[in-house]
């Protein structure tokens, strides 16, 4: 069911104006026995979307890109102070002064919604986003000329499932959003150009922001790849997407990829075909002392022979995993590649610190190519 029509303040009986940030026992008390319409409304306006990332959308302001793929309509400012109680109130609470049974699963369920939000990324279920990415460089460093133009940005939506320890990939990361938004700069300022008949492929594609935004960006059909687990929810972005992929002229398509072994990798259209990609795209895809090996060894196996070939990795710069990124580097050397590009970016992701505030995530990208001497 649709959410419920926005309430002024003094729909709720609340004093002060619309503007002004209410605390939970300005809210309507479960004694005062409140109607269905008055909680429904409370509890949409105590949603609690993970923190995410900043876009500039066409106005040149910067907003948040995470939310239901429907507008949200405009709520009210409240304190988190005291919400977690006051919605295990609503939860415990009988509501028996409600007399339609659906009113009060709807009220018991959006209340253990909203519940779960304040618990961290991994206790939330489904949620959906949505990603503005731009098309053109000048969009992309702010041109107001540029901004201005629907034209030069498109809004990506994508599905995330809850989230388990197994399955990270079911999550989109702030260097996946990075990548997707530095696309256009690569497509015009340093990539070489692709060839109407190129296909670009992607590892590890998660969620699958960066493949539908380089289907667009570069007008080419893009494989994402993932494992088995991964899969199905790709295909059903996707499927969420097919109508921005048709208007701007990109093609996008699922399949598994095992990096342990690439070359048994088949799609319709490279059932084991080696080196068939000129471009690849892989972001975030080293998390543990095996990745290194594993990505490399996908990459030596899909990646072009050819000069103009280029493999693109983003990853976040994490203290932990320093050894990882070394090893990383030292194979694609030692496979033939070297860095024609590479550079560092910060974003924000949605885990935050013990005060419950974003932190800051930098990131390194690179541009990788093959070395003249390691040709045929």
């Amino acid at each position: 069911m649709p959410p419920p029509a926005a309430l002024t303040a003094s729909d709720l009986g609340l004093g002060g104006t619309d503007d002004e940030p209410l605390h939970v026992l300005d809210l309507p008390q479960l004694y005062s026995k409140p109607s269905a319409s008055v909680l429904l409304s409370i509890l949409t306006d105590l949603r609690s979307e993970p923190p995410s990332w900043q876009a500039t959308p066409k106005s040149g302001t910067p907003r948040s890109t995470s939310g239901a793929s429907t507008p949200a309509r405009p709520r009210r400012k409240i304190t988190n102070e005291g919400v977690p109680a006051y919605l295990t109130k609503i939860i415990s609470s009988p509501l028996v002064w409600i007399e339609s049974e659906d009113d009060r699963e709807r009220i018991w369920d959006l209340a253990a919604k909203r519940l779960s939000e304040r618990s961290g990324r991994t206790a939330m279920g489904d949620i959906t986003r949505s990603f503005q990415i731009p098309l053109s460089a000048k969009a992309l460093q702010n041109d107001p000329e540029e901004a201005a133009h629907s034209d030069n940005w498109i809004e990506i939506t994508l599905h995330e499932p809850a989230l388990a320890a197994d399955s990270l990939g079911l999550k989109t990361w702030a260097s996946s959003y990075l990548l997707a938004k530095r696309l256009c700069l690569l497509r015009d300022e340093v990539l070489p150009p692709l060839r109407p008949h190129d296909f670009v492929l992607e590892l590890g594609a998660g969620t699958g922001l960066v493949g539908l935004a380089a289907a667009v960006v570069f007008q080419r059909p893009v494989i994402l790849t993932d494992l088995p687990a991964i899969v199905p929810n790709l295909q059903r972005n996707i499927e969420q997407n097919e109508d921005l992929l048709a208007a701007r002229q990109g093609y996008a398509s699922a399949a598994v990829l095992d990096w342990a072994s690439p070359e048994s990798f088949a799609c319709l259209t490279h059932a084991g075909v080696p080196h068939a990609f000129p471009l690849i795209l892989a972001a975030d895809p080293v998390y543990d002392a095996h990745q290194p090996g594993l990505l490399v060894n996908a990459i030596g196996c899909h990646v072009e022979l050819s000069a103009d070939a280029s493999i693109v990795i983003e990853l976040p710069l994490r203290e932990d995993f320093a050894a990882e990124r070394q090893d990383l580097r030292d194979r694609m050397e030692g496979l033939g590649l070297e860095i024609r590009e590479q550079g560092e970016e910060v974003g924000y992701d949605d885990w935050t610190d013990h005060e419950g505030e974003m932190v800051e995530v930098r990131c390194w990208w690179a541009i990788w190519g093959w070395k003249a001497s390691s040709l045929p």
